[in-house]
């Protein structure tokens, strides 16, 4: 995530607490720097957006570049779908956390097996990777 934005010439540029301090080498700030100080030299902090929820088939991506809401910089988040190989291994850790059902030992239902069927065919589902049906 980034750290810090420096405006330069009214460009928003991601910037860090090390860059900062070595701008400005013979000022002591301490541990923490102030948002005064900050501020005093066009710097602000980034704030961490809201996630939002991360559903089966779904990964959260940090944004490319936080965005000015109401006076503080924020960086934003997007749920997006899998992709091919992430789709495989999602529904590859699905199968493994139900091998309990295929042991010789249990007698599989018809639900256990429909769901396990399901699961060996999601890449031969119509719009996969982008539309699948868990």
């Amino acid at each position: 995530m980034i750290e810090l934005i420096k405006m330069v010439d009214g460009v928003a540029r991601a910037y860090s607490t090390a860059a900062f301090r070595a701008d400005n080498k013979h000022t002591v700030y301490g541990a923490s720097i102030s948002s005064r100080h900050l501020a005093a030299q066009d710097v602000y902090r980034v704030r961490a957006g809201v996630k939002p929820a991360e559903g089966v088939g779904f990964k959260v991506v940090q944004d490319g570049f936080p965005t000015l809401v109401d006076g503080v910089w924020v960086q934003g988040y997007a749920s997006v779908a899998l992709d091919a190989d992430e789709a495989r291994d999602a529904r590859n850790a699905m199968l493994s956390a139900s091998d309990w059902m295929a042991v010789t030992d249990v007698t599989m239902t018809d639900d256990m097996k429909t769901y396990r069927q399901a699961l060996r065919d999601v890449p031969l589902q119509a719009g996969f990777p982008s539309t699948i049906t868990w």
